[in-house]
């Protein structure tokens, strides 16, 4: 089936954050990795939602990986006998009524940031 650039569906990714000066979340980290659920329609889109919702923290967005559509996702997993997480089946079940959801898992964070203790 062809989509139009226009149709959107969930797609699902994961996301590698720094840190910015002006940041309100992970303070004590210098950057972290999260999943995202959100809607769009191609991989550009899904980034864009991410560094909406991540920029809103005052985190940039340094990479994304693994992005793409969650059909292709849970079909991939499912020729390997497996389902999504506990986290994403939750993430999923919280984005798939509403069209403008951009929803974010837990930061798995990395490195501490200097400063005072």
């Amino acid at each position: 089936m062809i989509h139009s650039q226009n149709e959107k569906e969930l797609w699902i990714g994961l996301v590698e954050l720094r840190v910015t000066p002006h940041s309100t979340a992970l303070k004590a980290s210098r950057g972290a990795f999260v999943d995202i659920v959100t809607w769009a329609g191609r991989p550009e889109q899904f980034q864009k939602n991410a560094e909406e919702v991540l920029g809103e923290l005052g985190l940039a967005v340094v990479a994304v990986e693994n992005c793409e559509p969650l059909s292709v996702r849970r079909t991939k997993l499912a020729a390997e006998g497996r389902d999504l997480s506990e986290e994403l089946q939750d993430m999923v079940e919280r984005a798939t009524y509403n069209p403008k959801a951009i929803i974010y898992g837990t930061f798995h964070t990395w490195g501490r940031r200097a400063g005072p203790e």
